[in-house]
């Protein structure tokens, strides 16, 4: 396979396009979890690429919890079993996790409202008056079946009625990406716990028990864009931390 040649469209197109389709072998099973993929020399030569930039698509994997980089040994896939891994070290959507491990994303949403933002929200966005903010209740779903139940407050000052609109039905983050506005940075806590007030469905877990992940999330100015408590359902997210040398 030739994805011809490093001097068209550059490295970074290239590194993508070659960690989507490794991705796309390992989702179709072509290895076995636990299995050791081909060498970077291999791939090098499959691709028609430097082994420089098959090495960056493989740690863009490794990042993404799908490959195990052994130095010394090879690169493996990892096993999850049925659960979805998702990085604590990226900031990214959850659709596009749960769609990148070959399942159907979608959201089942409980309350979409635009209301006064409350006196938590209101220092967790770093807000002087009580502005107005959209508040979603979210079930996140994975084939149909619930993964997560997320509980998000955006600021809304600054984005237009368009834009909330698309929010108040659609991805948070995919809305954001048609003016070029994604968080670029989260500052979040991690936490058990057990409640009997989150979710809803027949699908809820009956032990009560989510792990919460509590994120204020930034833009590139360092302003707070939205404030988000979600509880992810036991067994069905693996998170990922990137350990740094």
């Amino acid at each position: 396979m030739s994805l011809g040649g490093e001097q068209f469209g550059g490295r970074a197109s290239l590194t993508r396009q070659i960690s989507d389709d490794i991705r796309a072998r390992i989702l179709a099973k072509e290895w076995a979890p636990g299995e050791k993929i081909n060498s970077e020399a291999e791939l090098a030569e499959k691709y028609k690429v430097s082994r420089v930039t098959v090495r960056t698509a493989l740690k863009t994997l490794e990042y993404q919890g799908l490959l195990d980089i052994r130095h010394g040994s090879g690169t493996y896939v990892n096993d999850f079993g049925r659960a979805i891994p998702t990085g604590l070290h990226e900031l990214r959507s959850m659709s596009e996790t749960i769609r990148e491990m070959g399942y159907s994303p979608s959201m089942e949403f409980k309350v979409s409202e635009i209301r006064n933002a409350s006196e938590k929200e209101m220092e967790k966005l770093q807000l002087d008056l009580p502005e107005q903010v959209l508040y979603l209740e979210r079930a996140v779903l994975a084939d149909g079946k619930p993964v997560a139940f997320s509980y998000d407050t955006i600021s809304i000052s600054s984005l237009s009625e368009a834009v909330v609109e698309q929010m108040k039905s659609g991805s948070v983050f995919a809305s954001l990406d048609t003016i070029n506005s994604r968080p670029i940075r989260a500052l979040a806590e991690l936490n058990a716990v057990i409640s009997k007030e989150i979710g809803w469905g027949p699908d809820r877990p009956k032990n009560d028990l989510f792990l919460l992940l509590e994120q204020v999330h930034y833009s590139g100015e360092g302003d707070p864009m939205m404030y988000s408590k979600t509880y992810f359902i036991e067994g069905r997210f693996q998170f990922l931390i990137l350990r740094t040398r």
